[in-house]
């Protein structure tokens, strides 16, 4: 291996998919420096749905035991319809329980998470993780990249071998390689509370993850440990503050439920959603990952999953480039995660965003029930809602073997 393998990965970003990329490099022998601009590790209510090929992900880093013990296995998705209060669809998990270990969908906050990925990552002994460190630019040449960054101690070099953008939305590693995310913002906005209300005393039978069909005011109802988080797509006229406020929000549950209830508003947030991605997802030594790469809207829970999908998959890529193979592996993680990020995610969470708000309900809630009640589609729908679908696409992405891992670190 050339000597200037040697040199760390540094990695912008210190949310699921950052530490994700960087667990799973320190894991196979590669030295890592992770570089967030927080203080702290986020805290703010975000993703919380794990799909199975994530936790296949999480047992190969030695992650998975400690994850489940945080939240909740889902073991059913339903489908109702709001104006009749009825279930349109029920798909059980154990559809596909012949095609992956983890046969369900889980539940868990990504705070919750990210602490995991976090003590896994410095328990290797191969990495380092530097709070309040914001990028500021850097240099890309053929030995490598130089990374600058500001911190309340005054502005801070490193020199790394490739620099991984994970660092979301508003990524400053995109912003330095001039390539913007194209594609559209939804003109919905969501509302998002979570509370201790339980939904399933008003719609009897109702599961832990829920999407309510209505052409106006669409609902999702997702169960975690502490709390139960409820997402209503808001009218276009709709003052946000008026949207936020206490009287509003218990009055807007309580026309959903059609009843008053006593509850508890732990959390209340309004937020626009977008399906972005980026022209190029690699420039040279610099590679992106991650919301930093492509953002998509947020039904069926696909955009944190991707992400870390990007991780394993860039992982694999670079530890084999560090060991000697060819530079053209990158540029093949590239290529194939643009195209699932287009061809896939953003086209199935788009397709889920669609089912929402449909107008033509009879015929969307006929095709539910005949998918859900052939065992062949159903395990073909749930391959795809699972991202399991996707995972077949690809081309296979082994777990690390010692060997590989002893490659990479010489």
């Amino acid at each position: 291996m050339p000597e200037r393998a040697a040199e760390p990965v540094l990695v912008a970003g210190a949310g699921p998919v950052g530490l994700s990329l960087a667990l799973a490099l320190a894991r196979a022998g590669v030295s890592v420096e992770v570089f967030e601009a927080l203080p702290e590790l986020a805290r703010e209510e975000r993703a919380s749905t794990f799909h199975p090929p994530t936790l296949e992900m999480f047992e190969e880093w030695g992650v998975l035991a400690p994850i489940l013990a945080r939240g909740m296995k889902i073991h059913n998705l339903q489908f109702w319809e709001r104006s009749s209060r009825k279930l349109v669809a029920d798909f059980p998990y154990r559809c596909i329980a012949e095609d992956t270990p983890h046969p369900f969908r889980f539940q868990c906050p990504q705070h919750q998470v990210t602490p995991l990925l976090r003590d896994a990552l410095l328990a290797t002994g191969r990495a380092a993780l530097h709070m309040q460190h914001a990028l500021s630019d850097f240099e890309d040449a053929d030995a490598g990249v130089l990374a600058r960054f500001e911190t309340p101690h005054g502005p801070v070099s490193r020199r790394g071998r490739f620099l991984c953008g994970a660092d979301g939305a508003k990524s400053r590693v995109r912003e330095r390689l001039a390539l913007p995310l194209s594609g559209k913002t939804y003109e919905d906005r969501f509302l998002l509370v979570g509370s201790d209300l339980d939904f399933s005393r008003f719609f009897p039978g109702m599961g832990p993850v829920s999407y309510i069909f209505d052409p106006e005011e669409w609902v999702i109802v997702m169960q975690l440990v502490e709390l139960v988080r409820v997402v209503f797509r808001m009218r276009p006229d709709e003052a946000e503050d008026f949207a936020l406020s206490e009287a509003q929000i218990r009055a807007r549950i309580g026309r959903f439920l059609g009843a008053p209830a006593d509850f508890r508003i732990h959390m209340r947030s309004v937020y626009r959603v977008h399906q972005r991605v980026a022209e190029r997802f690699r420039v040279g030594n610099v590679l992106l990952l991650g919301d930093a790469a492509h953002v998509n809207n947020p039904a069926g829970g696909m955009g944190m999953n991707s992400g870390i999908h990007d991780a394993h998959h860039l992982a694999h890529s670079l530890v084999r480039v560090l060991a000697g193979e060819d530079g053209g592996l990158l540029d093949e993680y590239a290529a194939a995660r643009r195209r699932v990020a287009v061809e896939s995610v953003q086209r199935d969470s788009d397709r889920n965003y669609a089912a929402l708000g449909s107008r033509d309900a009879e015929a969307r809630n006929r095709e539910l029930r005949e998918t859900a009640a052939d065992p062949r589609r159903a395990r073909e729908y749930l391959l795809r809602a699972s991202m399991l679908a996707q995972r077949a696409a690809q081309r296979p992405q082994p777990a690390l073997q010692p060997a590989a891992q002893e490659a990479a670190a010489r």
